[in-house]
């Protein structure tokens, strides 16, 4: 017998508080930005400005993941002292290929200043 797929949605209801606790921060940075949109899928929370696709959050096993549309190795993202890793080579993280696994409440507040200086780059301005 198959076993079935969680949604994205059903994944973030088994999660941890904590870990709960970090999406929704994420989110609500993600979105405080004027013209960002999320958008749900199975597999999942897509985060778009206009056309071009900035943001993703899934959910492996236990842990949160954050993919974002920068290139880790420039001076201003080395020195908020995040732990990227590059999934360029991976089709599904082409267009956002940092991937950062969010574990812990200091790793949230990092990227979430990661996110404020993407969002600077872009010409993006909060509402």
């Amino acid at each position: 017998m198959e076993k079935q797929r969680l949604s994205f949605e059903e994944r973030i209801k088994e999660l941890d508080e904590a870990s709960v606790e970090y999406y929704n921060r994420l989110q609500a940075r993600l979105l405080s930005y004027r013209s960002v949109k999320s958008r749900l899928s199975l597999r999942c929370d897509s985060y778009r400005a206009g056309k071009e696709l900035i943001s993703k959050i899934t959910i492996g096993g236990n842990s949160l993941k954050i993919y974002l549309a920068i290139d880790p190795t420039k001076d201003e993202f080395a020195q908020k002292k995040v732990n990227f890793r590059n999934v360029a080579q991976s089709e599904a993280y082409k267009e956002v290929p940092a991937m950062i696994p969010v574990k812990s409440d200091v790793c949230a507040r990092k990227v979430c200043e990661v996110i404020d200086v993407m969002m600077t780059q872009r010409g993006l301005v909060k509402i």
